[in-house]
């Protein structure tokens, strides 16, 4: 998803209060998973959470509201940062490399 969608898709989901804000979350395929109640799951602690999916990030709190506010929060680190186009990985902005050198001028033919 591009970050400027990621970003407004948080930004809408932050503005909703109470349900409205569950059932935003949920319209843009966002999934609500609740602690889970197999006592065989309790060893690991984040199946005692409630988590929000939502574009490949996760969040988990002490209810479905603080979730997906720590969701929102976690958009809006993820949008923040620049990326490669081609894999993904932070953008440098030098790379290791020094500035390019400018173009000669070419004669008007």
């Amino acid at each position: 998803m591009p970050t400027y969608s990621l970003a407004a898709a948080a930004v809408e989901i932050a503005a909703q209060q109470g349900l409205c804000k569950i059932l935003k979350f949920q319209d843009f395929g966002g999934t609500l998973t609740p602690p889970s109640d197999d006592p065989q799951d309790w060893w690991e602690p984040e199946t005692l959470t409630h988590r929000a999916e939502l574009h490949g990030i996760k969040a988990s709190a002490d209810n479905f509201f603080d979730a997906i506010t720590a969701w929102t929060a976690a958009a809006h680190k993820a949008g923040t940062r620049n990326r490669r186009a081609t894999d993904g990985r932070p953008d440098c902005p030098y790379n290791g490399q020094g500035l390019a050198p400018s173009a000669p001028d070419t004669p008007a033919a």
